[in-house]
């Protein structure tokens, strides 16, 4: 009986760590996908989720892939996955973004976070800002959260003299998009 109760409890931590390696965000890895991912090696880890393919024309960009990974409970969007390549299994991945709050830092930051968790508990590198948004980079991750410009005072949203920093975004501006660079 002691032989079963130690393999029982083996067996649930082994789950609870998987459970939870499933939803981590850290430096080279968003859950199951790390820098040696490749799109053929994500429909396998993804294989019980739905995938849908997209691919985006010329802007003013370079065409690309974008596969939305969608729980298959849930019918919401985990993530939405950049290979490097267009139209190759063997590509490795370029980028994650983020969709769902269920994937955290290992500190506990994840979309439903605020500037002032994400601050306290990861290295911030630049700011840049784009017409609507704050892009945050996060140098510990390699990754960059979005959080809309309207947050920061008037002053400064539409104003170019005017340097965006940490001081600008006030602690409980909500974060908007998280992306993590796998291959970039």
């Amino acid at each position: 009986m002691k032989y079963l109760n130690t393999l029982a409890l083996i067996l649930l931590i082994v789950s609870c760590q998987t459970k939870s390696n499933d939803f981590i965000i850290k430096k080279n890895q968003v859950g199951k996908l790390t820098d040696t991912t490749t799109v053929a090696r994500m429909k396998q880890l993804y294989q019980n989720d739905s995938i849908v393919k997209l691919t985006h024309g010329e802007s003013a960009f370079e065409p690309y892939d974008e596969y939305v990974i969608i729980d298959k409970n849930t019918k919401k969007a985990l993530l939405v996955v950049v290979p490097q390549k267009m139209n190759d299994e063997q590509s490795p991945l370029k980028h994650v973004e983020i969709k769902s709050a269920e994937f955290k830092t290992e500190k506990g930051v994840g979309l439903d976070s605020n500037f002032g968790q994400l601050k306290k508990q990861h290295k911030i590198g630049r700011i840049d800002e784009t017409l609507k948004y704050i892009v945050v980079f996060i140098d510990d991750l390699n990754a960059t959260v979005s959080i809309p410009k309207d947050v920061i005072p008037l002053n400064a949203q539409h104003n170019a003299t005017i340097k965006i920093d940490e001081t600008l975004i006030p602690d409980n501006a909500k974060i908007k998009d998280f992306i993590v660079f796998l291959n970039e």
